[in-house]
């Protein structure tokens, strides 16, 4: 007799536990819920199910309540707590991104709060840290954020074929590999980071995605940046209106141009037949008097 059993794939990694104030939680508590094989990837940047691997067009669960400015950890596994983070030869960055959670993970709503990409000089991925820790990734969540529900959306991005573009061959392309976990963050921020829509933050053909382990050249992490509390774009401020004096202020006196004649005054000259007409208007006068 033939039994179907689904068989996670060897190798891939999916989010299995959260840790709060040091304690780890139980196992998919506070997790959405991922898709039946939750441990493949995506390979297509431009589906929705890249926001959090989901089968489900709601993202929401049970949510667990952490202080803003506090560090919690996700832990990531190949096929259950007990299980190796995710193959060696998965090498490539590690990322993290919070949402609003009353969104649904849609639109321009995601900010990105950790990454850890490739150390040159020492020739460590994140994923070599990643693999260090045992699955476990820390992640502060910022201190000046507003209170509510979000959403935590950890991700690994594997680039043993990412050498060749996404859809060159059936096995080509970077691999996704993200997950999210609900939490209720407390607190009295008021900030807003700029905001960025997932799927939209990545292109097949971005250099962080399309990029040859193998190949001696720097590594740009894709991507927006990293949002650091207290550098969340400030509203624009209008100075306020100021009356003007009007009692004392003096007009300017003009300055003469350099190199101009001067000008004369305007005078009324009279003739000398006008004056001699006067005088004699006079002398009349006065003989009759």
């Amino acid at each position: 007799m033939l039994v179907n059993v689904v068989v996670p794939v060897l190798g891939h990694t999916y989010m299995t536990n959260l840790s709060i104030d040091g304690t780890k939680l139980a196992e998919n508590k506070c997790i959405v819920k991922p898709w039946s094989n939750e441990n493949f990837p995506e390979v297509d940047a431009t589906k929705d199910t890249m926001r959090c691997r989901s089968a489900s067009t709601t993202l929401n669960g049970e949510f667990c309540t952490v202080a803003a400015g506090s560090t919690i950890s996700v832990h990531m596994h190949e096929s259950g707590p007990d299980d190796r983070p995710i193959s060696e030869s998965h090498r490539g960055p590690v990322l993290a991104y919070m949402a609003l959670a009353d969104t649904n993970g849609e639109g321009e709503v995601w900010f990105k709060i950790f990454e850890d990409g490739y150390d040159s000089s020492s020739n460590v991925w994140g994923v070599d840290t990643f693999i260090k820790n045992n699955g476990k990734i820390d992640l502060v969540i910022p201190a000046d954020i507003a209170p509510g529900n979000y959403l935590v959306r950890s991700e690994i991005i594997a680039l043993h074929e990412g050498n060749r573009v996404y859809g060159a061959d059936k096995d080509s392309g970077a691999q996704f590999y993200p997950s999210c976990a609900l939490i209720t963050v407390t607190g009295t921020g008021t900030a807003t980071p700029k905001m960025y829509a997932i799927p939209g933050i990545y292109d097949k053909n971005d250099p962080g995605v399309l990029y040859d382990l193998w190949d001696d050249k720097p590594y740009v992490i894709p991507g927006p940046p990293v949002y650091v509390a207290g550098k969340a774009p400030a509203a624009a401020k209008v100075p306020p209106v100021q009356s003007q004096p009007t009692s004392s202020v003096q007009e300017p006196t003009p300055t003469p141009t350099p190199g101009l004649p001067k000008s004369k005054p305007c005078v009324r000259k009279r003739s000398n037949g006008r004056r001699n007409k006067v005088r004699a208007r006079r002398i009349k006068a006065h003989q009759e008097m």
